[in-house]
């Protein structure tokens, strides 16, 4: 089943995928503004993670396509949790081409529309580095609230950044929603 939002869409991810998250995942610029440090990635270690999101209950990962088979990104959900109803929300805009151009933002949304209203989830975090600007302010556009600060988490360029704890609810989905048909 793929998910659709007015530019995009988002499917599972494929093994015929692999090669350009690979290069995305040796990026320096992408992992630089990531959560988790991606280290130097072989194409056999990128195989092997995608063999075992296949059976992790927990994660559901999805592709992000701009238009039909151009991949762009990947973005989905990470520690589910059914009995709480919540989970982690992440995402990558990975080609170069398609930044700056709303297609994170679109992809939030329609993450949080498929997690609040196909999932039955109530709740979304988002866990964003201080000094990813771009990320959190997509995230702020599309209704998530910073909750708190994780100070001196990460460690980038010999720095050490602080991590921002973003949450949304499905009621302030809603609101949101409801306010921005308006």
């Amino acid at each position: 089943m793929n998910v659709r939002g007015k530019r995009i869409v988002l499917r599972a991810l494929e093994s015929h995928d692999l090669p350009l998250l690979h290069q995305w995942t040796n990026d320096p610029e992408l992992a630089y503004g990531l959560g988790d440090i991606h280290l130097p990635s072989s194409t056999r270690q990128q195989e092997l993670w995608f063999e075992r999101i296949q059976t992790d209950k927990t994660t559901i990962r999805l592709a992000v396509e701009s238009s039909p088979g151009k991949l762009i990104g990947y973005t989905g959900f990470w520690n589910i949790h059914q009995r709480d109803r919540r989970a982690e929300h992440s995402i990558l805009i990975g080609d170069p081409g398609s930044r700056g151009q709303g297609f994170g933002r679109e992809a939030i949304l329609t993450c949080c529309r498929y997690a609040f209203q196909e999932m039955d989830l109530y709740r979304l975090d988002a866990y964003v580095l201080e000094s990813n600007a771009a990320s959190l302010k997509s995230y702020q556009a599309c209704g998530f609230q910073v909750e708190g600060t994780l100070r001196a988490h990460a460690v980038r360029g010999g720095k050490r950044i602080s991590r921002l704890v973003l949450g949304l609810l499905a009621t302030e989905y809603t609101a949101w929603t409801d306010q921005a048909e308006r």
